[in-house]
C-alpha cells in the first residue's frame, strides 16, 4: 500500500464560495519522507482558497502509517472534546476495515487515535527522540560490556522505553536490566528514557516481550 492522494470539497475560513481541493488521505512514513516531513513542518494538506488566497488545512481524515516502526494512526482534524468519542467510533470501525484487507501486514498492534494533525505531529517528534536517545543506550552500553535487546516499536512507544534495553548478563530479566539501566543513567543523565524502565522495574512491572 502507498501513499494515497484524493479530492473533495473545501471551505475556505473566510466564507468564500466551496471548492475542490486535493489531499492525502493516507501516507506512508516509511516509503515517503518528504510527506513526512510536510507533516512535521506544518506544510501536510495545507491548501489555498482561489478566490482569496487564505491558506487553510483541508479537514478530511488521514492515516498515518509506518509499518517497519508498528505505528498506525488515525487522525481526524474535525474532532473536539465535545464529539471525539463519536469520531472515535468511526475511526475503529475503519481500523478494522483496514487490518481486514492488510492481513499480510500483520497489524497485531494498536493504532492511536487523534484530534488533529498536531497531536500526529507531537507523536512522530516522540519517536524521531526515542529512536535518536535508543541509539545513544545501544552505543554506551556497548561501551560498558552490555548486551542490548531489541523491543517491538509498539511496546517501546506505550510503555516510554527505548528501542534497546541494556542488559547486565545474558539473561533477559528484570534485575540485569535493571542494573544495566541505572548504570548507564548514573553515567549520562540524559538518557532519560531509562528514568520510565528503572521506575517501573523497581516497582515490580514485568518487562515487556522482546524481539
Amino acid at each position: 500500500m502507498k501513499s494515497i492522494k484524493g479530492e473533495g470539497g473545501a471551505t475556505c475560513p473566510n466564507g468564500c464560495e466551496p471548492f475542490d481541493a486535493e489531499y492525502w488521505t493516507l501516507v506512508r512514513g516509511d516509503q515517503d519522507a518528504e510527506l513526512k516531513e510536510a507533516l512535521l513542518g506544518g506544510e501536510l494538506n495545507l491548501i489555498s482558497c482561489p478566490f482569496c488566497g487564505e491558506f487553510f488545512y483541508h479537514d478530511r481524515d488521514v492515516v498515518y502509517f509506518d509499518p517497519p516502526k508498528e505505528l498506525l494512526a488515525f487522525v481526524s482534524p474535525k474532532a473536539d472534546k465535545d464529539n471525539f468519542d463519536e469520531i472515535k467510533k468511526k475511526m475503529q470501525k475503519d481500523f478494522e476495515f483496514l487490518r481486514k484487507n492488510l492481513a499480510e501486514m500483520n497489524i497485531n498492534y494498536s493504532p492511536f487515535y487523534l484530534a488533529g494533525m498536531e497531536e500526529l505531529k507531537s507523536l512522530l517528534e516522540y519517536d524521531d527522540y526515542s529512536s535518536c536517545q535508543s541509539e545513544v543506550i545501544a552505543a554506551s552500553a556497548a561501551q560498558k560490556g552490555f548486551k542490548v535487546t531489541p523491543l517491538a516499536p509498539s511496546a517501546a512507544r506505550v510503555n516510554g522505553y527505548p528501542l534497546y534495553l541494556p542488559v547486565d548478563g545474558d539473561k533477559y530479566e528484570a534485575r540485569s536490566v535493571l542494573k544495566a539501566a541505572e548504570a548507564l543513567l548514573a553515567a549520562n543523565p540524559a538518557l532519560t528514557l531509562l528514568s520510565a524502565l528503572i521506575k517501573d522495574l523497581k516497582a515490580g512491572k514485568d518487562l515487556p516481550a522482546h524481539l
